[in-house]
């Protein structure tokens, strides 16, 4: 009898980077799915997706320094990582490189993908 896939988590990012502690509840909660039999699919919406910014100064996102646990999601579960392609291409316009790999979609896209997942999470 072979393993059951995992069922599909849609994480629905909205959260302002860098907005009272809303981007490390974010981070906490994406990081718990993880940990559980899920395959995540995590879609930043807006500047949610400035929580990704590779920096070295976390202070400002009220994260402790050097902490990189976006970095590490890829090491917990299987996810796949969306945002808006115009934020994505803001970030590359801005030369803001992100920590993890990102797939720009458009908004109905974006949309139609976490329809298609099991269950939806709005963090």
């Amino acid at each position: 009898m072979g393993s059951m896939p995992a069922a599909r988590l849609g994480l629905v990012v909205r959260g302002h980077s860098w907005h009272l502690r809303a981007a490390r509840t974010d981070l906490d909660f994406v990081l718990a799915a993880a940990a559980m039999d899920f395959s995540l699919e995590v879609y930043f919406l807006g500047p949610a997706l400035l929580q990704l910014v590779d920096e070295r100064d976390s202070k400002a996102a009220l994260l402790p320094a050097g902490y990189r646990a976006w970095a590490a999601l890829p090491e917990l579960a299987e996810a796949v990582v969306y945002a808006e392609r115009e934020w994505l291409e803001y970030c590359d316009r801005s030369a803001v490189r992100l920590l993890l790999p990102v797939q720009g979609l458009s908004a109905e896209a974006l949309r139609a993908g976490w329809r298609q997942c099991r269950h939806v999470l709005v963090v």
